[in-house]
C-alpha cells in the first residue's frame, strides 16, 4: 500500500467517525451505549453480551431512520416529496438529480447504513464460544441477519453495485471490499434472510431480550417476498408472502397507524422504534412541520423556521388522493397561516424536546397485501387484495365488498396503474415509492415521470437518464479504496 493510498483511507475513516459522531444517539430496548467508531471486535462471552450488542444494532438503525437522509434518497428522489431549492445546494441536488459523487449528505447515508452493517457482522462473525442459552444464541444471530439483509436491500435499492461487506472491520487493513454486483447483493439478502426466518420466532412475550418489537419470522419472510418482488421472481415472491397472510390485520382506522404512542400494532410487522422517554424520540416531525403551525397545534416541540419547507409534499401526491380518501388527512396537512401543505403524517401533539413518539412501521400489513397482489397479477384475487386496503382508506371494513370504491378489471388504468397508485397514496413518505416506480415501470418511463414532475414543481426542464435512477457511489468510498470499488455508470 502506498502512502498516498495510507494517506486517504486515514482521511476516510476520519471522516466516517466524524460523521457518524455527530448523529450518532443510544436507547434502550434498547439499552445500550452506541459505538461511533470502527472497534477491535472481540468475541463475545455470554447470551447476555450478545443482547446488548444486538441491541446496539436496533439503535444503529435508529439513527439512519433518524436523519433526513432517508428522505432525500428515497421520498424526495421520487415524485411525491420536494425539496426547497432556495437551500444548501448540497441539500436539495438529490431532488433534481443533480448530486455530485462528493455529495456530504450521501456520504453520510452511506456511512450510517454501513455501520449498521458491520455492527451485524461483528454479531454474526463472533458467536461460535458464547455461553448461556443457544436458542436464544441462534435466534440473536437470525436478528443481526435479517438487520443486515435489510440494510443491504436499502443500500441496493439505492446504489446497485457495491462493496458486499460481510466480516467486521477491525482495522484499516480488512477494510477495502471490492464492487459485487447487485445480483451477489440480493442473493446474500436472500441468504440472510432464509437462515434468519430458520431461527427466529413468530412473535416475543416480552422481558428483557424478548421486547416486542424485535425482528420476526413473518417479518424476514415480508422482507423475502419484497426482495423478489424487486427482482422479478414473482413466484417466489408468492410463496413467502402468503406465509404472512392472516397472521396480521389492518388497523380499522387508518389514522391508527401512527397516532403517537400507538406502536406496534396489529398491522405492523417491524418498526423502527423510538423513545422519547429515553431522549430517542423521533425528531424529523419538527423538520416537516412549520414552526407557526406546531404552534397553532400546541405542539412544545417547536417546528421548522423556514419560510419554504425544505421538505414538502409535491401537488402531484396531493391531487393523487380521491375524494373521501380519508388517507389524505393522515398524511398531510395545510398550514393555516400561509396554505402551505406539509407533511403531517407522524406528528404527535404532545411532542417535546425528546422528539416525537411515534414509531416508523417499515414493513406493515398493508404492504404484504398488495406485494402478494403485485406478485399474483391482474386476477379476482389480485384485485380483491387491493380492495382490501382501499376499503380501510375510505373508512369501510376492509373485508367487505363495497362498490363505491372497489376497482377490478373494468376500471381505467392498467393493473400496474392501479397499483401504483394505490402503493403511492398508502404508503406516502414511508420509503417506498422511489423503489416502486423503479420496479413497476420501465427506466424510460421513469425519466419522463421525473421530468414532467420536477417541470411542475420548478418551472423549467433538467436533464435526468436512465443512469440517475442510481445514486452516485461516495467519491470517498472509491478513493480509499485504491480502485477496488467503482463508480456507477454515467458519474
Amino acid at each position: 500500500m502506498d502512502y498516498q493510498t495510507l494517506k486517504l483511507r486515514l482521511i476516510g475513516f476520519s471522516t466516517y467517525s466524524i460523521l457518524l459522531m455527530l448523529i450518532s444517539c443510544s436507547e434502550d430496548f434498547l439499552d445500550i451505549v452506541a459505538e461511533d467508531r470502527i472497534d477491535k471486535t472481540s468475541f463475545y462471552e455470554s447470551d447476555k453480551e450478545l443482547v446488548n450488542a444486538i441491541n446496539g444494532v436496533y439503535a444503529k438503525q435508529r439513527i439512519v431512520f433518524n436523519h433526513y437522509g432517508t428522505y432525500y434518497l428515497q421520498d424526495s428522489r421520487s415524485d411525491n416529496a420536494a425539496l426547497n431549492q432556495q437551500d444548501q445546494p448540497e441539500r436539495v441536488q438529490s431532488d433534481v438529480f443533480q448530486e455530485l459523487t462528493n455529495n456530504q449528505e450521501m456520504l453520510i447515508s452511506w456511512s450510517q447504513l454501513y455501520d449498521v452493517i458491520n455492527h451485524a457482522n461483528a454479531i454474526i462473525a463472533n458467536t461460535k464460544n458464547v455461553e448461556g442459552d443457544q436458542e436464544l444464541v441462534n435466534r440473536i444471530v437470525g436478528e443481526a441477519k435479517f438487520l443486515r439483509a435489510y440494510t443491504y436491500f436499502q443500500i441496493v435499492t439505492t446504489w446497485g453495485d457495491v462493496p458486499l461487506r460481510l466480516l467486521p472491520s477491525e482495522d484499516f487493513d480488512n477494510v477495502t471490499v471490492p464492487t459485487s454486483s447487485s445480483s451477489e447483493v440480493y442473493n446474500q439478502i436472500r441468504i440472510d434472510l432464509n437462515e434468519a426466518i430458520s431461527v427466529l420466532p413468530e412473535n416475543y412475550i416480552g422481558g428483557k431480550g424478548f421486547e416486542i418489537g424485535r425482528v420476526t419470522k413473518y417479518a424476514a419472510l415480508t422482507l423475502l417476498g419484497k426482495l423478489e418482488l424487486q427482482i422479478g421472481n414473482n413466484e417466489a415472491a408468492e410463496t413467502a408472502l402468503r406465509q404472512v397472510i392472516g397472521r396480521y390485520r389492518l388497523l380499522s382506522d387508518y389514522a391508527d397507524i401512527y397516532a403517537a404512542g400507538n406502536n406496534n400494532t396489529a398491522e405492523s410487522i417491524f418498526e423502527i422504534s423510538f423513545e422519547p422517554a429515553g431522549n430517542t424520540g423521533f425528531f424529523l416531525p419538527n423538520y416537516f412541520i412549520p414552526i407557526d403551525e406546531t404552534q397553532r397545534l400546541g405542539i412544545p416541540a417547536g417546528g421548522n423556521a423556514d419560510q419554504i419547507l425544505q421538505f414538502y409534499p409535491t401537488q402531484s401526491l396531493i391531487d393523487e388522493f380521491e375524494i373521501n380518501d380519508l388517507r389524505a388527512d393522515a398524511t398531510f396537512g395545510i398550514a393555516v397561516a400561509d396554505n402551505d401543505p406539509y407533511v403531517s403524517k407522524f406528528k404527535d401533539l404532545g411532542a417535546a424536546s425528546q422528539g416525537h413518539d411515534v414509531n416508523i412501521a417499515v414493513l406493515r400489513y398493508a404492504d404484504v397485501l398488495l406485494s402478494l397482489s403485485e406478485a399474483i397479477g391482474e386476477s379476482s384475487e389480485g384485485y380483491e387484495l387491493i380492495n382490501q386496503v382501499r376499503r380501510r382508506g375510505f373508512g369501510f371494513d376492509p373485508e367487505m365488498v363495497n362498490e363505491s370504491v372497489d376497482i377490478n378489471f373494468t376500471t381505467p388504468g392498467s393493473f400496474n396503474d392501479k397499483l401504483l397508485h394505490e402503493r403511492r397514496v398508502e404508503f406516502a413518505f414511508e420509503h417506498q415509492r422511489w423503489s416502486d416506480l423503479k420496479r413497476l415501470l420501465n427506466p424510460e418511463e421513469v425519466v419522463q415521470l421525473m421530468k414532467e414532475q420536477l417541470f411542475q414543481q420548478e418551472g423549467k426542464d433538467f436533464e435526468i437518464s436512465t443512469t440517475d435512477l442510481l445514486f452516485p457511489i461516495p467519491l470517498l468510498e472509491i478513493q480509499i479504496s485504491d480502485g477496488a470499488v467503482t463508480q456507477n455508470p454515467g458519474y
